[in-house]
């Protein structure tokens, strides 16, 4: 933002928290004291703004620490004043400050409460994730029961690509689900279908063979519009719309109405950058997009004219892995590969917290609010997932296992909040691992259904399902049911 003009001739500079912008002074007002550097022969010279500053919170600390004479002796020297606009030892506050920073332990901002509402509103019977009074302010979460018996886990359907599948998504509804690979393709399946492809080969009267045909029904329409892999999906809230990001540095725009032979897009989103990751604001007239590069553009898509914060300083410092807009469209999280976690105010685009080092430095893959609005999950390159407390800015705890590093990860609630999946790019775990989301606690290791790294995942809004997308070239739809 720019600042309001200054005289002419009068440069100007901002100085410390509290202190308004200060014009250089002339020697003839700040001048050295005797045996000084200044010019011989009594040339003048003028100090900077941000000396003069400086030196007038020099003579606040020394007046806080007791030296009045001192203060007196220079200030007379100096012709300047203690400044008395800041707080006491404010001058040691920031130098406490910059020495953490300088070390890697950036100073934390206060924490500005959070309120979302959920939309729609929680209904009576609804079931979602509620930690209060489950955890105290020492962290202690409560123990597993061990006589809780875990879900099972049915694969209803696999759909089998050309190459690896990288990214998933649900309709808001509940009713469809997309895939997209790395050759640019992008199929929507029916979920209903896909049910009654697993429902052929079970029961008593289930067949122990699907033909291709019937195979092949669950996939409703094919899209074919971008020249490399695609990294994010994201279904419109409102109308049959699909919007698609990816390394071509292009988000499309796909009408679901038309024919199934229409395979491309009727607009395009053009960037510099490579995609990351899409988010539709709930009222369904904005949309956030992140690149790989650090700003988040936000484009009206009735104009489809492209804004960003003016905050310069509000920024991440590299590119953003993944947007979420909170339920009631206030409030917009994003992950950023600076390893920090922001929370924005959605219609003023300003920064409301930032969670510093979310995953100890990290870059951060995904973030999921949880649908009472409460609690925010991560997931980072530290394979690592972690729940926190958005009102309050405060880790819950921490879910994981195996090597602290990984190329991508993510993390999903699902089954009604009451279990978090997660998934990362470490060789070893090549699977969806199963948490308990009240305790952190393991559940399953591994699901058993993968045997190399899983990419996407994504859990259906209204039911008990969940897709993933893996390096095996698949897609597989599962269910997570209560044991019997």
């Amino acid at each position: 933002m720019d600042m309001p003009g200054a005289p002419a001739g009068v440069p100007t500079s901002l100085g410390p928290p509290g202190v308004g912008p200060t014009p250089t002074m002339p020697a003839a007002e700040a001048k050295p004291s005797d045996g000084g550097d200044g010019e011989a022969g009594g040339g003048s010279r003028e100090l900077p703004a941000v000396k003069v500053a400086l030196y007038e919170l020099m003579l606040r600390q020394l007046q806080d620490d007791g030296f009045e004479s001192e203060v007196q002796s220079l200030s007379s020297q100096l012709n300047l004043q203690p400044n008395s606009k800041v707080e006491r030892d404010a001058l040691l506050d920031t130098y406490s400050k910059s020495m953490k920073w300088a070390f890697g332990d950036e100073p934390q901002e206060e924490w500005k409460p959070v309120h979302c509402v959920p939309v729609p509103p929680l209904g009576p019977s609804e079931k979602v994730l509620d930690m209060d009074g489950s955890y105290g302010s020492n962290g202690v979460t409560p123990l597993a029961d061990p006589q809780k018996k875990p879900p099972e886990i049915r694969l209803l359907y696999t759909s089998a690509n050309k190459q690896p599948c990288r990214s998933v998504a649900f309709s808001v509804d509940g009713r469809f689900t997309a895939t997209g690979c790395n050759d640019g393709s992008i199929r929507i399946l029916d979920c209903a279908r896909m049910r009654v492809c697993a429902a052929s080969t079970e029961g008593p009267v289930g067949r122990m063979r699907v033909t291709e045909e019937e195979l092949m029904k669950p996939i409703v329409r094919t899209l074919q519009d971008h020249v490399q892999g695609i990294t994010c999906l994201a279904f419109h809230p409102m109308n049959p719309t699909l919007f698609s990001g990816s390394l071509d540095k292009a988000v499309k725009i796909f009408d679901l109405t038309r024919p199934p032979g229409h395979k491309k897009a009727f607009s395009v989103l053009q960037d510099v950058h490579p995609v990351r990751s899409l988010s539709i604001h709930p009222c369904g007239d904005f949309l956030f997009v992140g690149t790989a590069n650090s700003v988040i553009r936000l484009y009206d898509l009735q104009t489809l004219n492209c804004f960003t914060s003016f905050d310069q300083d509000s920024h991440h410092t590299a590119g953003i892995n993944d947007l979420r807009c909170s339920g009631d469209g206030r409030v917009l999280a994003s992950a950023g590969s600076d390893g920090n976690v922001k929370i924005w105010d959605a219609v003023s685009n300003r920064v409301v917290n930032t969670l510093f080092k979310a995953h100890s430095g990290s870059s951060v893959s995904t973030v999921r609010w949880n649908r009472a609005q409460r609690y925010l999950l991560t997931s980072g390159h530290d394979a690592r997932t972690r729940l926190w407390d958005i009102r309050m800015g405060k880790e819950i705890f921490c879910m994981g296992f195996g090597p602290r590093t990984s190329e991508y990860s993510s993390a999903v609630f699902i089954t009604g909040e009451k279990y978090v999946a997660t998934a990362n790019s470490n060789a070893r775990l090549s699977d969806v691992s199963l948490y308990d989301s009240t305790t952190g606690s393991p559940i399953f290791m591994k699901l058993g259904m993968h045997q190399v790294p899983v990419h996407a995942l994504e859990a259906s809004p209204v039911d008990r399902t969940m897709i993933t997308g893996c390096d095996d070239d698949k897609a597989r739809f599962f269910s997570i049911e209560e044991p019997r």
